[in-house]
């Protein structure tokens, strides 16, 4: 028996330290967790999408051709464009020779035809449309080439260093490819955007023409779609040379999880390997909001100011991913019970001190929410006989 527990402790100890040698800041790590089921696929990743915890990894910094997973930038260019009102929902996308041309899945676009971005953006999130995609690159950046040196521009802001893109829709192009680490970077991205999500929750899609007076069936390829509680996306993906890829989300209560499968040898594994890795995390682990950037945190009295007081607000966003079976995270707010102006915005005036079991594990600065000038001396005696007097 005691032969058991020390294996159990050391597979423990050995799986927790993979994880933090892979990146996995965030996580609060402290009882040892079981290992995810074996995965059959060529590389995964699972993280949490808010705190960026890494909880599992397997090759997820190997260099792997991304099929149609390649579609989540191209949406998520897209939506981001229409959230800076830079392309709007009722645009008419014209519709060129090059874009008809494009091959694998497609919804049989027609030169000259105009859709609207709507329409492209469910052929594209829904039916995996190449064509669509194409379409849509064209009229954002003016070309495919341009709408390209975006999507790369794009992968750099967001620390993907071991990504390439040669296509707006990923098929099997020289030059063209991702790791999972870096489409579940993406991914944590692509979640903060309702609008996105909305389109790659759709199951299934009967508004777009067929071009025979009636509608096509699109059906997402994503058959976790309402099988797998809490499950609104991303994007799927396959090639002969790709194997069958997903970038998966589910959300449940406040924890959102995404888990990036590369390279499965079929389907099935595919999503089967998707469902094991959200699960083994949702079982295991949580996401505990510690700050909103921006929230009240206090409020700090001013000496001498044009103030009597300051709203001390918090400088950042703040998550860490809890292990469910270790002990609760505290939380305590430093703050002086009184400063002398002038104060700036942005000051810091103390800090929100995270621990567990004793042990500090974030520390979130606490900042002055506005200006307070510093008043004369005569000022304040007349602010303060004012005071008095009513």
């Amino acid at each position: 028996m005691r032969v058991r527990r020390w294996v159990h402790k050391v597979l423990g100890l050995s799986f927790m330290l993979s994880l933090l040698a892979a990146g996995g800041s965030g996580v609060v790590w402290a009882d040892a967790v079981p290992a995810p089921p074996t995965m059959v696929a060529k590389a995964a990743e699972v993280v949490d999408a808010r705190s960026g915890a890494v909880l599992y990894t397997k090759n997820a910094h190997e260099r792997l051709p991304i099929a149609s997973v390649t579609k989540l930038m191209t949406l998520y260019i897209a939506v981001r464009a229409i959230q800076h009102k830079q392309l709007s929902l009722h645009d008419l996308v014209p519709v060129s020779e090059e874009a008809y041309r494009v091959n694998g899945s497609q919804v049989w676009l027609e030169p000259g035809e105009r859709l609207s971005v709507d329409q492209l953006l469910k052929a594209v999130a829904v039916g995996s449309a190449n064509d669509a995609a194409f379409a849509l690159a064209e009229y954002i950046a003016g070309s495919p080439d341009a709408f390209v040196e975006d999507m790369n521009n794009t992968a750099r802001t967001l620390g993907m260093t071991a990504t390439h893109f040669a296509n707006p829709h990923g098929l099997s192009q020289s030059g063209h490819y991702s790791t999972a680490h870096d489409m579940a970077l993406l991914a944590q991205q692509a979640v903060k955007l309702p609008l996105l999500l909305r389109y790659t929750g759709m199951r299934e899609d009967r508004t777009l023409r067929n071009g025979k007076g009636g509608t096509l069936w699109l059906i997402n390829h994503n058959r976790l779609l309402g099988q797998f509680p809490g499950m609104d996306g991303l994007k799927t993906g396959y090639t002969q040379e790709a194997g069958f890829c997903i970038v998966a989300t589910a959300k449940r209560v406040h924890t959102r999880m995404i888990a990036v499968v590369l390279g499965a040898p079929s389907s099935k594994s595919r999503f089967q390997d998707a469902s094991n890795l959200l699960t083994w995390s949702f079982q295991h682990y949580e996401t505990v909001r510690l700050a909103d950037k921006g929230s009240v945190a206090g409020r700090v009295a001013v000496v001498r100011g044009s103030r009597p007081f300051i709203k001390a607000v918090f400088a950042k966003d703040s998550y860490i991913t809890r292990n469910k079976n270790d002990k609760a995270v505290e939380t305590r707010i430093s703050l002086p019970a009184s400063l002398q102006a002038p104060i700036r915005p942005g000051q810091i005036l103390g800090y929100l001190v995270a621990k567990q079991d004793g042990r500090e594990i974030d520390r979130i600065p606490v900042v002055a929410a506005f200006n307070v000038a510093q008043v004369t001396w005569a000022r304040g005696v007349w602010n303060y006989l004012w005071k008095i007097a009513g």
